[in-house]
């Protein structure tokens, strides 16, 4: 069938190079700072406007949807003060 004779191959070479990748690859200290300003800035983003958050507090309560979204959908996002609104 596709998934055993075509998907599931291609997904293997895929997984493939990207370990060769990461293993040839050397690090870079020298960006990571702005990496990471950059990943904080993303996640806040994220955080404030993700539409599944109401959904999340009118199922679960909006402490719980405060938790999961800030501490771990978007673990690097910068809470304001109460959370989402």
């Amino acid at each position: 069938d596709v998934v055993s004779d075509d998907l599931f191959p291609a997904f293997k070479r895929y997984v493939m190079m990207h370990n060769r990748l990461i293993n040839e690859t050397e690090p870079c200290e020298q960006g990571a700072a702005s990496v990471l300003e950059r990943q904080t800035a993303y996640d806040t983003y994220s955080a404030e406007r993700d539409p599944a958050t109401g959904l999340f507090a009118a199922m679960f309560g909006k402490e719980w949807a405060d938790e999961y979204v800030f501490d771990f959908l978007f673990s690097l996002s910068e809470k304001k003060e109460g959370g989402l609104p």
